[in-house]
């Protein structure tokens, strides 16, 4: 009998033990995650500014990741290449939502080729039991790099967003003097009652053009010569590229109404800079000299050119000539080897010129 009451009270012990136990673990599980939506504002209207300020990370984030979502098809950035961001929370009577920053160091989306530093926002929308538990998870928009505009507006309700996403359809349009085209798509976003988000196409994907030449003011040809010293009496050799004054580039942005922008080919529009050197005028053309540096070329290396515009009288461009280049890869020349070199094509071209 007091054998049998010993074990009957061992199993009360164990169970007691493992009502504690499992007790101690839930509780510790609602403690994380009013920890984690300790690390977030609470607000009572979900709008563009409950996603936080960028580069405002969540410390010790690791902690939290029963309750953030791990990468999946919709991230295209590796697990060691996030961060999260702190946002902001609001609480429903059934739910809680929590809307924040996923940040990428290292965006996989195709572009590491036109930007240096190739990071990305992603804006989630997260909803969770009152206890921890996700319910859903929404990827609503991605910010980051040039390549991508979004706008984020809220509803009246509080329960949902509208959001605007342009992803620019060819990134090289931003290292060329032209418009910029996107492909936009507006989503609604709406917080149901079971916590679940509903997803809507508002407005279906299309394409949208940016100007951004309009506002350029374009140089008239007298203000374009003005940037060039004229040499009345030249001397036709290397000197005729002495830059008309140190450190003061052409823009040639302004200059797109008198020369096409595919004069150097091998270099990217925006990534070369135009030095003014001098000019010097013909019976029936004038003749610019310059040089351009190309950092960031096309393909290669980056390299220099010494060229020649010409233009008739009226200010109508002829053409374009390279007297000399060089570029990264290839043998360095000193100054007076240089010179010769520039000075012997320059006059070789300006013979062929006089003669045709």
């Amino acid at each position: 009998m007091d054998s049998l009451f010993n074990i009957t009270m061992s199993i009360n012990k164990t169970v007691f033990a493992l009502i504690i136990l499992l007790s101690s673990h839930v509780h510790a599980q609602q403690v994380s995650f009013q920890t984690f939506l300790s690390e977030h504002e609470k607000v009572e209207k979900l709008d563009s500014a409950s996603f936080g300020s960028p580069y405002e990370f969540i410390e010790n984030e690791n902690l939290y990741s029963e309750f953030l979502p791990p990468t999946n098809d919709d991230c295209p950035c590796k697990q060691k290449d996030i961060r999260w961001q702190k946002g902001s929370y609001i609480e429903f009577k059934n739910f809680i939502a929590v809307a924040l920053q996923r940040y990428c160091m290292d965006y996989q989306d195709g572009n590491d080729e036109w930007f240096m530093e190739n990071e990305g926002f992603d804006y989630m929308l997260i909803t969770y039991s009152r206890n921890g538990k996700m319910i859903d998870c929404k990827t609503l928009c991605h910010s980051g790099t040039a390549a991508y505009a979004i706008a984020i507006k809220a509803s009246d309700d509080g329960q949902g967003l509208a959001v605007e996403q342009r992803t620019l359809d060819d990134c090289s349009l931003l290292l060329q003097y032209k418009n910029l085209e996107y492909t936009s798509c507006t989503r609604k976003y709406t917080l149901l009652s079971n916590g679940k988000i509903n997803e809507r196409i508002t407005i279906a994907p299309h394409k949208e053009t940016v100007d951004v030449l309009s506002s350029v003011k374009q140089f008239s040809f007298e203000q374009f010569k003005a940037y060039f010293n004229k040499q009345d009496k030249p001397v036709i050799d290397h000197t005729l590229f002495t830059m008309a004054v140190v450190d003061k580039e052409l823009p040639f942005e302004s200059c797109l109404s008198l020369i096409p922008d595919t004069v150097d080919i091998k270099g990217w529009p925006r990534e070369i800079c135009w030095n003014p050197c001098q000019y010097i005028e013909s019976d029936d053309l004038f003749y610019f000299f310059l040089i351009t540096d190309c950092r960031f070329p096309k393909e290669g290396y980056p390299y220099v050119e010494f060229l020649v515009l010409e233009f008739l009288k009226d200010g109508t461009f002829m053409g374009a000539k390279s007297v000399y280049h060089w570029s990264d890869d290839m043998t360095h020349v000193d100054s007076d080897a240089q010179n010769t070199l520039v000075s012997k094509a320059l006059k070789r071209f300006l013979a062929e010129r006089t003669n045709n």
